[in-house]
């Protein structure tokens, strides 16, 4: 990490649109070399910090959920590329486990991906809700492995584990750089308040276990 930001590059993706081509190639080339790293390394779960992400998640969606016009905003946001139909019978939690188990993304990548949700919530006006949870978190760890990642898949892989198209995974991903005005800048100290938050969760969790 370096002093003023979470890496090198800023998580700024609103540059240009060469440079977000680059990345995508750049990803297509090293998904190879993460196919390689798959077979060397075992598998880790952040099991507690996953705990974590999903309660923090399942605690704002109980509350809007007690919104007299929660049915509103389900249909209000019906048309956006993050609703679903029907709501996933997979909990947040059991998508997470999925998600890294298959990808092995890290840590810090689990931890910006919350940070993204958050900032979208607040620019767009986003309301989280039981329908667009699941494509939403999917949307903003496929932006925080670009960008945080040395190696990565292609999108088909991504696709894959999440149970999307994958044209849908691109307007997903698309979608959620358009509602952050393609930056997605996070500085280390916004990091770090998050990532504190995260493991005081966790230690309360583990003193009520």
């Amino acid at each position: 990490m370096s002093d003023n930001s979470f890496d090198s590059e800023n998580l700024s993706g609103g540059s240009n649109e060469d440079d977000r081509e680059t990345k995508n190639q750049t990803g297509k080339e090293k998904s190879k070399n993460k196919s390689e790293e798959k077979k060397e390394k075992p598998k880790t779960i952040n099991l507690d910090l996953i705990n974590s992400i999903s309660q923090t998640l399942v605690t704002i969606l109980e509350e809007n959920k007690k919104s007299n016009n929660y049915k509103d905003i389900i249909k209000t946001q019906s048309k956006m590329v993050f609703s679903a139909n029907n709501v996933p019978n997979i909990s947040i939690k059991d998508y997470l486990i999925r998600i890294q188990t298959y990808s092995e993304i890290e840590k810090s990548t689990l931890i910006l991906s919350l940070i993204l949700i958050d900032h979208t919530c607040k620019k767009s006006g986003l309301i989280l809700t039981y329908h667009n949870i699941h494509r939403l978190l999917f949307g903003a760890i496929i932006i925080s492995i670009k960008y945080n990642e040395d190696s990565y898949y292609d999108n088909k892989f991504y696709s894959e584990i999440a149970g999307v198209k994958l044209k849908e995974l691109k307007s997903i991903e698309y979608c959620f750089l358009e509602l952050n005005d393609f930056n997605v800048y996070i500085g280390y100290n916004e990091y770090e308040q998050y990532r504190k938050y995260l493991e005081s969760y966790q230690e309360i969790s583990n003193e009520k276990d």
